[in-house]
């Protein structure tokens, strides 16, 4: 399976490693392949992990915290508008939504999104996690909205999708375009990416994302995508509608003082309603 989001607001973050810290935090190195990026680390499989983040979700369960992101929990929402804009598109044309969140933890980006959720009729919001999250997932979210899969090939064959979400996820894919791949065959009519790191070089690297202890202790391989090559594989099914800022970053954390940008882009298929509706001629009011 994959590993999911770990990019936290700067504040989570410490920075270079100094003596005295418990380790170096950020992204470190470039490695040939994913075996050497991931030989001998502390995945985030361990399924402490996902009771962390179980707890954090069962804090926003019971009310006393707004939304969980990577086990840290929050009492306000940080909205990210341009997903919340791109949820509300897709819903409009039949007053239901049918959402396929992949690597969305246990509702990172549902609870974050919840009040503009609630004029939605009918929801339907898939979340593709690895095992130890779908058990977790499965034992909290009973009777809800939410429901969890571990195969992204599987969640599409049941059923496509309005809109897929990858938010901090597709960057810790062993084999990122596989997936992409899938979701153009399916022809999902909307795919919306977020904080998700790029670089201006031609090819992508590989290298390491070690995350601080504060928020869980795991060092993770970790793509920067080529962004002229990620944009190449979308636009040959898909159009750009907007590229947009991370809803929150963690660029200044790379060791190697490569150029970094952590962006967010929404896409919409061609010829589908919403690619028409982008193509169609603004008609002025007749004048009085």
């Amino acid at each position: 399976m994959r590993a999911r989001l770990f990019s936290l607001a700067r504040r989570f973050f410490k920075l270079a490693y100094q003596p005295g810290l418990q380790g170096q935090t950020g992204y470190v190195g470039e490695f040939p392949n994913w075996e050497e990026a991931k030989a001998g680390l502390p995945g985030y499989s361990d399924p402490n992990i996902a009771q962390r983040v179980a707890d954090g979700t069962t804090e926003v369960l019971s009310g006393r915290k707004v939304y969980e992101r990577d086990s840290v929990t929050f009492e306000t929402r940080q909205y990210a508008f341009p997903i919340a804009t791109a949820l509300l598109w897709a819903s409009a044309a039949r007053d239901a939504l049918n959402v396929l969140d992949f690597g969305g933890g246990l509702g990172t980006t549902y609870f974050q999104n919840r009040p503009f959720l609630q004029a939605v009729p009918q929801v339907n919001w898939v979340i593709v996690e690895q095992q130890t999250f779908v058990e977790q997932g499965k034992h909290l979210f009973q009777d809800s909205q939410v429901s969890f899969c571990s195969d992204m090939r599987e969640a599409l064959a049941t059923e496509i999708p309005d809109i897929v979400l990858f938010s901090s996820s597709l960057q810790y894919v062993e084999r990122p375009y596989d997936l992409l791949e899938a979701v153009k065959a399916s022809k999902v009519p909307m795919v919306v990416f977020d904080r998700t790191l790029f670089s201006g070089r031609l090819d992508d690297v590989l290298t390491r994302q070690y995350v601080s202890a504060d928020i869980f202790s795991a060092v993770i391989p970790t793509w920067i995508f080529s962004e002229s090559k990620f944009l190449n594989s979308m636009e040959s099914d898909y159009t750009l509608v907007s590229k947009f800022p991370a809803s929150c970053s963690t660029v200044e954390n790379d060791r190697e003082n490569r150029y970094l940008q952590e962006s967010g882009y929404l896409f919409v298929l061609n010829g589908s309603q919403y690619d028409i509706a982008l193509q169609a001629p603004i008609i002025s009011e007749n004048k009085q």
